[in-house]
């Protein structure tokens, strides 16, 4: 994902790219990709690399932890069938969904269980898409316009993140249906594969 949409979250294990931190977006002053940078870098709780081709515009690479590697590109012919992949997204899920629940409620305890990289899948219930965990468990709901891409199937699901969201961050009007003021939620990822039917169009 890019730097602006990881603001908020934490990950074990960070890998920054390169190419375009210099660049200044419209009323953007010059010390902003250089701030964009460090939210990057911060996002990582374990580890975190960075990697370039040549100089980087905001590391010097003059210490023992430099890695120097040529890297071989692959064949296509040797690569995967191409999948769309869907990151962590804050949009993609109904972030309130916890929140609406009574304090008894099964899913409230697999969240409080679950963590980055176990395995999720979807099932789709009643016109929503629910996010569920490898014992079955309601973890989370996808945002009700949320859809799997156009001809494709789920191929694999991770937990991505898991962020906590309060009341005071919805809508005021929304914040009756609200059973407590904050909660943590399971933002997926997941990998999807065209059908066969779709790949013989």
């Amino acid at each position: 994902m890019t730097a602006h949409r990881a603001k908020g979250l934490e990950f074990d294990h960070v890998v920054i790219l390169n190419g375009g931190w210099q660049h200044l977006s419209k009323g953007e002053d010059g010390e902003a990709p250089r701030r964009l940078f460090y939210v990057a870098m911060t996002r990582a709780r374990r580890s975190l690399a960075v990697v370039t081709q040549g100089a980087h515009a905001f590391v010097e690479a003059d210490s023992d932890c430099e890695m120097l590697r040529k890297i071989e590109v692959p064949r296509r012919s040797d690569l995967p069938e191409p999948g769309q992949y869907q990151l962590p997204d804050m949009g993609a899920v109904d972030l309130s969904f916890a929140g609406r629940l009574p304090e008894t409620s099964p899913t409230l305890a697999a969240i409080a269980g679950a963590e980055v990289e176990d395995p999720v899948t979807l099932s789709p219930r009643e016109g929503k898409w629910l996010i569920l965990d490898a014992k079955g468990r309601v973890l989370g709901r996808m945002a009700g316009n949320w859809a799997p891409p156009e001809g494709t199937s789920l191929v694999s699901g991770k937990v991505g993140a898991v962020v906590r969201w309060r009341k005071s961050d919805n809508e005021e009007q929304y914040r009756t249906y609200i059973k407590r003021e904050d909660w943590e939620t399971i933002l997926p990822e997941l990998v999807f594969r065209k059908t066969v039917a779709a790949r013989n169009l």
